[in-house]
């Protein structure tokens, strides 16, 4: 047992006088009252047999003699508590996630009590990113809303614009549009305040500008569209100009804009040097898809990017959206057989998908499957996707679904499932 001085000192003191005892009732076996003087005053660390004299004589233990004092104990745990957040960094670092959410969630834990509220936050934080990495989304949703919820954010405009973008994007996944435009909203409005060109001011358009989109709201993406089109010259960061970009992209679409295809381009030449493989790899998929969809001479060209994309690894997500990419160019083709769009419609699962694709990418099938005359599984999938639509509360998209299922021929004009937000 370690014996700091002044501490153990000022407690005999204190324990001594709140007791009415005087130096000298402390003395014996070897402890002399001046000894006792010297102990108290820090001048002279006691040994362990004369320590535990003077513990005894108090009627207390030994370790509470020794214990630190408040100020040191909250020094020791700062420093412990840092140490697990810098081990949970390592751990992302190293890819694993398992490890640095049990690092993680025991700083939220340990960081609950004595003031430590900015590490607790910090490491909720990085919590969040964590789950996302795990696919645990409600712990995520969970997670976020506490942290949209804690004081620090409330009294912070930047972080509440953060922490509300998380949870716009996370509904927008799950196939939750109405959350998700309400968090959108939230994030947009907290950062009114922010600089022209702030990246959280940047990224709060653009996940509000996907959620109308997605929505169906597509009279509000089109203004907000033209308006992020005027900030993107101001951003710094090429990965956030590229999906304000490509978002703004989306929305021309839908406007009947002819422009969408060249401002995708633009992205992606943005985006060329990005760190983020998966963004990279999904406005590859965008960018085929609406090639695809209006005809583009381009589209074999972005197909076999997606193509020479998924020979790098064999996810679920990836076979699932190259399979709707090769259907719909078999569709597209206008000169395959049947039974080249049935082998292409058999070929895609899309159940894999989060929500929104997951509808989109059956909407795809059914096509395929109508190019094979086979009508009554194409109504089929067409009845699902409208129904995963809905589900999500992409109203617009269910309706355009729908009438598909009763039009004769394909689509012509503007695609509406051929938008693949950021």
């Amino acid at each position: 047992m370690t014996i700091e001085q002044p501490a153990f000192g000022k407690r005999v003191r204190e324990s001594r006088r709140l007791q009415g005892l005087s130096q000298g009732d402390l003395a014996g076996e070897g402890v002399s009252s001046s000894y006792v003087s010297l102990v108290e005053s820090g001048h002279r660390i006691p040994s362990l047999k004369a320590a535990k004299v003077i513990a005894g004589r108090l009627g207390v233990t030994l370790e509470e003699l020794c214990e630190p004092e408040a100020r040191d104990r909250q020094r020791t745990h700062r420093l412990q508590l840092v140490g697990l957040l810098v081990a949970a960094r390592s751990s992302q670092l190293a890819g694993d996630w398992a490890a640095a959410r049990s690092q993680l969630d025991a700083v939220v834990r340990q960081a609950g009590d004595g003031g430590f509220d900015e590490v607790r936050w910090e490491a909720r934080w990085e919590l969040a990113t964590v789950l996302d990495r795990l696919g645990a989304d409600a712990e995520r949703e969970a997670t976020l809303l506490e942290l949209l919820n804690d004081p620090i954010t409330t009294a912070a405009q930047l972080m509440r614009t953060r922490a509300a973008i998380e949870l716009a994007d996370l509904y927008r996944r799950t196939g939750r549009l109405s959350e998700a435009v309400t968090f959108a909203e939230e994030a947009s409005g907290a950062a009114v305040g922010l600089d022209a060109g702030r990246p959280e001011r940047v990224q709060a358009q653009v996940v509000l500008l996907t959620a109308y989109v997605e929505s169906g709201e597509w009279h509000r993406a089109k203004s907000l569209g033209d308006v992020l089109l005027d900030e993107v010259p101001t951003v710094a960061a090429e990965p956030l100009r590229a999906c304000a970009l490509w978002a703004a992209a989306g929305a021309r679409h839908l406007g009947g804009g002819g422009e969408a295809l060249g401002l995708l381009a633009e992205a992606d030449g943005l985006l060329g040097g990005a760190d983020d493989v998966r963004l990279r790899i999904r406005l590859d998929r965008a960018r085929a898809l609406l090639a695809l969809a209006t005809g583009d001479a381009g589209a074999e060209a972005l197909l076999e990017r997606v193509r020479g994309a998924q020979a790098l690894g064999s996810a679920p997500t990836a076979a699932a959206w190259l399979a709707a990419l090769e259907a719909l160019a078999v569709v597209r083709s206008g000169e395959a057989s049947a039974d080249d769009a049935a082998a292409a419609a058999d070929a895609l699962d899309p159940t894999a998908l989060d929500p929104i694709d997951r509808a989109r990418c059956t909407v795809i099938r059914a096509r395929a499957r109508r190019s094979a005359d086979q009508e009554e599984a194409a109504a089929a999938d067409l009845r699902a996707a409208a129904a995963d639509y809905e589900r999500a509360g992409a109203v617009r998209l269910a309706m355009e679904t729908w009438r598909e299922l009763s039009a004769p021929g394909h689509v012509t004009g503007v695609d509406p499932h051929a938008v693949l937000m950021p």
